[in-house]
C-alpha cells in the first residue's frame, strides 16, 4: 500500500523508456501504487494525443456493452459480474487472440477479441430483434 503524505520524502525524476517496453513497465509502477506522472504536454487536447485511437476503441465497446446490458434488462436477465478490472487484465489472452504487431501486445490482443466478439454478438442481437420485429408486426 503507497502512503502519500506531505511529510514523506519525495524525489522528481525523469523517467526515459523505449516505447516498446513502456507499457509493461508503467504497469509494473502503476502497481507499485507508489508515482505520480505529470503532463509534459498539457497544452494538447485529449483528442491530439497518440493513444486516442484505443480511448476511440474503448468507447465503442463500452457503448456496445451497454448495449447488451439494456437489451439483458428488457428481458428481465440476470448478469453475472465476470470479475473486476485487475482479473481480466492478469488473465492470459485467448488462443484466438492475434495481434497485427507480430503477437507481443497483450493489451492489443485483449481489445482486438473484445471488438471481434462484441461485434460478432451485436450483429446476432440486432438480427434477432430485426427478425422479432417482423414476427409481431405481420402476424
Amino acid at each position: 500500500m503507497s502512503r502519500w503524505f506531505r511529510s514523506e520524502p519525495m524525489e522528481y525524476i525523469s523517467l526515459i523508456v523505449n516505447v516498446d517496453a513502456a507499457h509493461d513497465c508503467l504497469a509494473d509502477l502503476g502497481k507499485l501504487g507508489a508515482i505520480q506522472f505529470t503532463d509534459l504536454n498539457p497544452d494538447l487536447t485529449p483528442f491530439q494525443r497518440r493513444y486516442v485511437s484505443y480511448v476511440k476503441r474503448c468507447d465503442e465497446l463500452e457503448r456496445k456493452l451497454r448495449y447488451f446490458a439494456n437489451e439483458c434488462d428488457k428481458f428481465d436477465l440476470a448478469i453475472e459480474s465476470a470479475g473486476d478490472v485487475n482479473t481480466f487484465l492478469a488473465a492470459p489472452p485467448p488462443a484466438s487472440a492475434t495481434s497485427s504487431t507480430g503477437g507481443n501486445d497483450k493489451g492489443n490482443q485483449l481489445l482486438e477479441t473484445l471488438e471481434g466478439e462484441c461485434g460478432r454478438y451485436e450483429r446476432q442481437l440486432r438480427e434477432l430483434n430485426t427478425y422479432a420485429e417482423k414476427l409481431t408486426t405481420e402476424y
